[in-house]
C-alpha cells in the first residue's frame, strides 16, 4: 500500500495539479498516516459550510440563502480546504522525515568506519512512511552499482524533493562521498545546520499562523455577537422586516458577505502558504 501511495504522490508532485480527486488525496494521506475517513470530510468540508450558513442566516434570515451559502461552503471545502489541509500535513511530515534523515546520516557518518551504504541502512530503519520507501529504493539501486548507476540513484531521490534545495545539496554530498569512498563530514555538518535552521523557521512560521488562526476565530465570534446585538437592540422583528427582508438590507448584507468571503479566501491562502520552505539560490 505504501509503495502504491508513494508512486501516486510522486506523480502528483510532478504534475502540479490544481484539483485533486479522492484517490489522489488519499495517496497524500496514506503516505504518512491513515486513509481519508468520514471525520476528515465532516471537518474540512462541513466547517466552511457551517460558517457560511451561520453568517448568512443571522444577516438575512432567509433559509434558502443560507442553504445556497451552505452549498458554496461545501464546494469551497471540498475543492480548496480539504485538499490544501491534507497537502500541508503531507509536506510538513515529509520535511520532518528529511530533516531527521539529514541529522541521522550526519551523526552516523562521523564514525570513519561507516560507509554511505551502512549509514543509509541505519537511517532507513529510523525513517517512516513514504520517505522510508524512498530510502529503501535508493539502497536497492546502490547495491553493486557502478558510478553511473550511483549518480542515477541519487539524482532520482533529489528530483523528487527538488523543492528542498538544502536537502538536495546534502544528497549531492552523499553521492560524492559514495563515489570517492569518503565523506566530507564538515560539509555535511554545515548542510545539516542549514536544514535545522530551516526547520526552526518552519516551526516559528507555523506557530505564528496558528496564532493568527486563533485571532480569526475570536474575530468571527465578535462579529457574530455584534450582528446579534444590533439585530436585537432595534427589536428582532424590526431588524428582520425593515432591514434583513428589505432591499436596503439585501444590498448591505450582500456587500458584507462578499467582503467576508474575500477575507476568508485571503486568510486561507495565508494559512496554507509554505513559502518559508522555498529557498532560492
Amino acid at each position: 500500500m505504501k509503495v502504491v501511495a508513494s508512486k501516486q504522490v510522486k506523480r502528483l508532485n510532478t504534475q502540479k495539479k490544481n484539483i485533486l480527486n479522492v484517490d489522489e488525496l488519499n495517496a497524500f494521506k496514506v503516505a504518512y498516516g491513515k486513509p481519508l475517513k468520514t471525520k476528515d470530510y465532516v471537518y474540512y468540508v462541513g466547517m466552511p459550510a457551517l460558517v457560511f450558513i451561520g453568517f448568512s442566516f443571522i444577516l438575512l434570515y432567509y433559509w434558502w440563502v443560507s442553504l445556497l451559502m451552505g452549498v458554496v461552503g461545501v464546494i469551497y471545502g471540498a475543492k480548496v480546504f480539504l485538499p490544501k489541509s491534507i497537502e500541508k500535513a503531507y509536506n510538513a511530515q515529509s520535511f520532518a522525515q528529511r530533516n531527521k534523515f539529514v541529522n541521522n546520516m550526519t551523526q552516523i557518518l562521523t564514525d570513519d568506519g561507516k560507509t554511505v551504504t551502512n549509514a543509509l541502512a541505519t537511517a532507513n530503519a529510523r525513517a517512516e512512511g513514504e520517505f522510508q520507501v524512498d530510502i529503501r529504493r535508493l539502497e536497492a539501486r546502490l547495491l553493486g552499482a557502478d558510478n553511473d548507476q550511483i549518480k542515477s540513484g541519487f539524482k532520482s531521490l533529489a528530483e523528487k524533493y527538488k523543492d528542498d534545495v538544502i536537502f538536495i545539496q546534502y544528497v549531492e554530498q552523499l553521492e560524492t562521498a559514495m563515489l570517492e569512498g569518503r565523506a566530507n563530514i564538515d560539509t555535511l555538518k554545515d548542510i545539516k545546520s542549514y536544514h535545522n535552521d530551516m526547520k526552526k523557521k518552519q516551526t516559528e512560521y507555523e506557530v505564528k499562523k496558528q496564532g493568527h488562526l486563533k485571532d480569526m476565530k475570536m474575530l468571527c465570534g465578535v462579529v457574530v455577537v455584534f450582528i446579534l446585538a444590533v439585530s436585537f437592540s432595534f427589536g428582532f422583528s424590526t431588524y428582520v422586516n425593515d432591514f434583513a427582508h428589505h432591499p436596503t438590507g439585501w444590498i448591505a448584507c450582500g456587500i458584507y458577505m462578499v467582503l467576508m468571503l474575500q477575507f476568508f479566501r485571503k486568510f486561507s491562502i495565508y494559512l496554507f502558504d509554505e513559502s518559508v520552505l522555498e529557498v532560492k539560490m
